[in-house]
């Protein structure tokens, strides 16, 4: 029997690459020096005729973000009833437990009480 031949992908071999050029090196002066002016795009910008209109604009405003203080929440008598009354009755209890300023004594007793949880 005869011997099987291999199958190859002949595909004809791509031409090997140029050599890569080196760019040349630069000297110090040529570093300091400025590009030439045919390297540079020359400037073809036209200048917008100015109006009245256009040279007495406001310029624009920023906008800054508006800041968010936290507040702190107010103070509820409600939910501190039962000390504020404490605090008033002490405070009657130290004014020798005289009649008339009960008014005064709660609202000292709410300003001690608000002092106390702040």
């Amino acid at each position: 029997m005869p011997a099987k031949k291999k199958v190859t992908d002949t595909q004809p071999e791509a031409a090997a690459p140029a050599p890569k050029r080196r760019a040349p090196a630069r000297t110090k002066a040529a570093e300091a020096a400025p590009e030439s002016p045919k390297a540079k795009a020359p400037a073809s910008k036209k200048a917008a005729p100015k109006t009245p209109a256009a040279t007495h604009k406001a310029p624009a405003r920023k906008v800054t973000p508006r800041k968010t203080t936290a507040k702190t929440p107010a103070f509820d008598i409600e939910l501190h009833r039962a000390e504020i009354e404490r605090e008033a009755y002490f405070l009657w209890l130290s004014r020798g437990s005289a009649h008339g300023d009960a008014g005064s004594d709660w609202l000292q007793a709410v300003e001690i009480v608000k002092t106390r949880h702040s």
